[in-house]
């Protein structure tokens, strides 16, 4: 029996209460999110299940990789997130959006929409241009099989609502983790610090424990650092520790971390490494630094080398507890330091299962 034209009115009420509700519920988790893997699960995760899509992805325009640096100087993963995409800039976007960046609803067609919505079986999408202040941050994609699911003669309002919220919300966590990052950066050459550092290495022992992974550690000494103060003075240092740090910068991967730990002293954390990749990391480190001097002008060139010791974590031996076994990594990292420096410098040296004399890194 058919319904009324009465009783298809209060159904269509009854369904866009039921989808406001949901609305509201999900604009105040993402105004409360506080840090990126909330924000991103909302986004990604929430979205899709609370409206019953097919599948959704997030866009990110970022040209200098500057998201992507942030994401993993603050412990992301990106692997754990498949449906979050980088492009290296917006023009590829405008074209798919209506004018005026304004959201739009379509038929799905592969050649024009696979690379946006790389999913099998999509009948529609809705492409939700994420913008701030007249900027085009990126596009959240909604994908559904259904080929009236998002046909164009719908109304956008709702969408367009939550467009607006979620490109507010990702601009301020986005300003959030970039403040928190001033706090854990060594202001002299631009890495990270000994804070970041430690707090980073706990998190990235427990990731390779959970997902049975090595871990790889460096630290790096540069070699007979006081004399160059001492010759030169402590700009001239300073410079040197600016140009060596951008150097080892320079050989990792986004998803390592390099830090200032202290004085003329870097470490590195390389996610994902055995002890045999770590050492040639540590090589081409080392050669990338001792391959031409620091210039600083006026004829002033500071040839400098380092010395670097390499260790690796294979899993938690018995009894050990995560942050007993990051003390371990560095600990064995330092040990084979040590060894680099008596035996000559500029040079590389592996963790082995012979004692060590106590440090002392001159």
């Amino acid at each position: 029996m058919s319904s009324t034209p009465f009783e298809q009115l209060l159904e269509n009420a009854r369904h866009n209460e039921l989808v406001m509700s949901k609305m509201q519920a999900l604009e105040m988790a993402l105004i409360s999110a506080g840090d990126f893997p909330q924000l991103l699960g909302l986004l990604l995760d929430d979205i899709q299940s609370e409206f019953a899509l097919d599948s959704v992805h997030l866009h990110w325009v970022d040209p200098q990789g500057e998201v992507q640096a942030l994401l993993c100087g603050g412990g992301l993963d990106l692997d754990e997130y498949p449906r979050l995409h980088f492009i290296p800039s917006q023009f590829p976007l405008t074209h798919l959006l209506n004018p005026g960046l304004r959201t739009r609803l379509c038929a799905f067609q592969p050649g024009q929409h696979g690379d946006w919505l790389p999913d099998e079986g999509m009948g529609s999408l809705a492409l939700l241009p994420l913008v701030r202040q007249g900027h085009l941050l990126g596009c959240l994609v909604l994908g559904s099989r259904d080929p009236q699911r998002f046909d164009p003669t719908l109304s956008t309002d709702f969408l367009e609502r939550l467009a607006a919220i979620a490109g507010v919300c990702l601009e301020n966590v986005y300003h959030h983790e970039q403040i928190k990052r001033l706090g854990l950066t060594d202001a002299l050459t631009g890495v990270h610090n000994r804070r970041y550092f430690d707090q980073r290495l706990d998190e990235e022992v427990t990731r390779a424990q959970r997902q049975g992974n090595c871990l790889g550690g460096l630290f790096l000494d540069i070699d007979f650092f006081k004399r160059i103060n001492d010759t030169w003075g402590h700009p001239a240092g300073d410079a040197v520790l600016q140009e060596v740090a951008r150097r080892v910068k320079s050989m990792l991967r986004i998803t390592d971390s390099l830090a200032r730990y202290g004085g003329e002293e870097f470490a590195v954390l390389l996610a994902q490494t055995d002890l045999e990749q770590a050492a040639r990391v540590a090589e081409r480190i080392r050669a990338a630094v001792a391959a031409g001097p620091v210039c600083l002008g006026g004829g002033l060139d500071i040839p400098v080398t380092l010395s670097i010791g390499a260790s690796c974590l294979h899993g938690l031996l018995p009894q050990e507890t995560p942050g007993e076994a990051a003390r371990r990594l560095l600990h064995e990292a330092d040990s084979a330091l040590y060894r680099a420096k008596e035996n000559g410098r500029n040079q590389v040296m592996c963790h082995t299962a012979e004692p060590a004399g106590a440090p002392d890194h001159g």
